[in-house]
């Protein structure tokens, strides 16, 4: 996760960047349809007779075709969502729509996000950001949780000012300090060229991955869905109407993930009727406005592991549970054995999803890392910056890896539990945002960047208003329809620990 990075200073250097130019005074060629991208995301050829795509091609003024993987992943999930429920009826294929002013507002939801009339504290801390080096190239540093912040400022040698930082960096090569604050697990990465990642050996090994990744987990009979009438004991009458129309009504869902790729992909299966239940611990950091903004629809419990009693009540839950959703680095659940194997021994048919930032494989696949890095790692934030004549990296117009990362593994854990239902076994899902990323970059450059950018009157049309534990929320409502029915949370997101750890 990033927000607008903080002004830098000196720029980049040319020799990592493509050559500026214009951006072309006509409307650009029409780029790769939504529905061939579907199809080829969901493996189903014929997708595109049964979707809907409404709004213009382009909404996100970009050197990237972002509007075309925010439809494309918001209908993805809802083609996951038609395959649940076409299991739940009995019937055939599902038709599903998407407006792509719809979907780029979603997109961008945590920046729409009113709490009482006012947009929330910003997350970004004040040492995070781009930075030129002595070889005048630009390093990008993610210190909105503390720890990270404090990290990398003791390596720099440098107090908790920008200034401070920005001439501790300036005494150093991009490259070597790149180094040093990976082995450090901080969250920092050199901007380097389109070209430049394409040649990274990290780059090269997403290259082998698909963009979802679905295999299974042990064998099991076929699993049938829980009836509707299995509405969860926390749900108010009031709130249950409407879960008939509801793909994955009755199902659960263990969130253990953070900031915004994991908990799109929960608020989403939350949408979609899904039983949400993001288990946080007490002496973990988190950033507020995020929290509200992913949380609607899921209820938030603590459990902290470091303690046996609550490690057994986590089993528990998970033995009982159809859906575990994690984002931590690979391997770092499988130490305290709750990597998908032991949990599938625990709760034999379970769907896992993991969701990493460098995927699964590759040099780079056990470091920590957020969106705006990935973007700043694989050239996108370089390639904006020469196209638009910007002396700085441009990140994208939204957290695009984060969001179509999230959508997509909505969209892999709905299809999942569609087969269990189909053929039994357990599934593991995975999908990265570098792999996102790499996604995004295939579709070719597409300059828009001289569009008008949306506005907060501009997405009015795709708000509601809900009161909750953070005040009254005005937010964007999720998007996409399935059999003409609009995914729906059922209700507002919860504040941390305010919530039993149970079904």
């Amino acid at each position: 996760m990033s927000v607008e990075p903080p002004a830098g200073e000196p720029p980049d250097t040319a020799a990592d960047r493509p050559s500026p130019h214009c951006s072309p005074p006509h409307r650009p060629p029409p780029g790769p349809a939504v529905g061939d991208q579907l199809a080829s995301v969901v493996g189903e050829p014929d997708v595109a007779g049964r979707l809907t795509v409404t709004g213009p091609p382009d909404v996100l003024p970009s050197l990237y075709r972002v509007t075309t993987i925010a439809a494309t992943a918001v209908a993805a999930a809802a083609v996951g969502a038609g395959r649940l429920l076409a299991t739940r009826l009995g019937g055939g294929d599902v038709a599903v729509a998407v407006d792509t002013r719809h979907a780029a507002a979603a997109f961008r939801s945590e920046r729409y996000l009113r709490t009482d009339g006012q947009p929330p504290p910003t997350p970004w801390d004040p040492v995070s950001g781009y930075y030129a080096t002595a070889d005048d190239r630009w390093i990008q540093l993610h210190c909105n949780f503390a720890h990270h912040r404090d990290g990398v400022l003791g390596l720099l040698g440098a107090s908790n000012d920008p200034a401070a930082v920005a001439r501790a960096i300036r005494r150093r090569d991009a490259s070597s300090l790149e180094a040093d604050l990976q082995a450090a697990g901080m969250c920092a990465t050199m901007a380097r060229s389109e070209q430049a990642w394409s040649a990274h050996e990290q780059a090269r090994a997403l290259d082998g991955l698909p963009l979802v990744e679905t295999t299974r987990l042990g064998e099991t009979a076929a699993e049938p869905l829980p009836p509707v009438r299995a509405i969860p004991a926390w749900m108010p009458a009031g709130m249950a109407a409407g879960m008939d129309a509801l793909p994955a009504a009755g199902l659960r869902v263990l969130d253990l993930s953070r900031v915004i790729a994991g908990p799109v992909a929960g608020r989403t299966l939350a949408a979609y009727g899904a039983d949400v239940l993001r288990i946080d611990a007490p002496h973990l950091p988190e950033m507020g406005s995020l929290l509200a903004d992913t949380g609607f629809g899921k209820r938030n419990a603590y459990l902290d592991l470091r303690v046996a009693a609550d490690a057994r009540r986590l089993r528990k839950l998970i033995a009982t549970a159809d859906v575990v959703l994690q984002a931590y680095r690979p391997g770092a659940l499988d130490r305290i054995g709750l990597g998908p194997d032991a949990v599938a021994r625990l709760r034999p048919g379970i769907v896992y999803a993991s969701i990493s930032a460098y995927g699964r494989r590759g040099p780079w696949r056990g470091l920590r890392g957020f969106d705006s890095l990935v973007q700043t790692a694989s050239g996108l934030a370089l390639g904006a910056a020469a196209a638009s004549g910007s002396a700085r990296p441009v990140p994208l117009p939204a957290q695009a890896l984060d969001h179509a990362t999230g959508y997509l593994a909505a969209y892999g854990v709905l299809d999942a539990l569609a087969r269990r239902v189909r053929e039994g076994g357990g599934w593991h899902v995975q999908v990265s945002l570098a792999r996102t990323g790499r996604w995004l970059q295939s579709l070719g450059r597409h300059d828009t960047l001289a569009s008008v950018n949306q506005t907060v009157d501009d997405v009015a049309a795709y708000r509601d208003v809900l009161p909750s534990d953070f005040g009254e929320l005005s937010y964007i409502r999720p998007a996409g329809t399935v059999a003409g029915v609009a995914p729906h949370w059922q209700r507002p997101p919860a504040r941390p620990g305010t919530s039993q750890p149970a079904w």
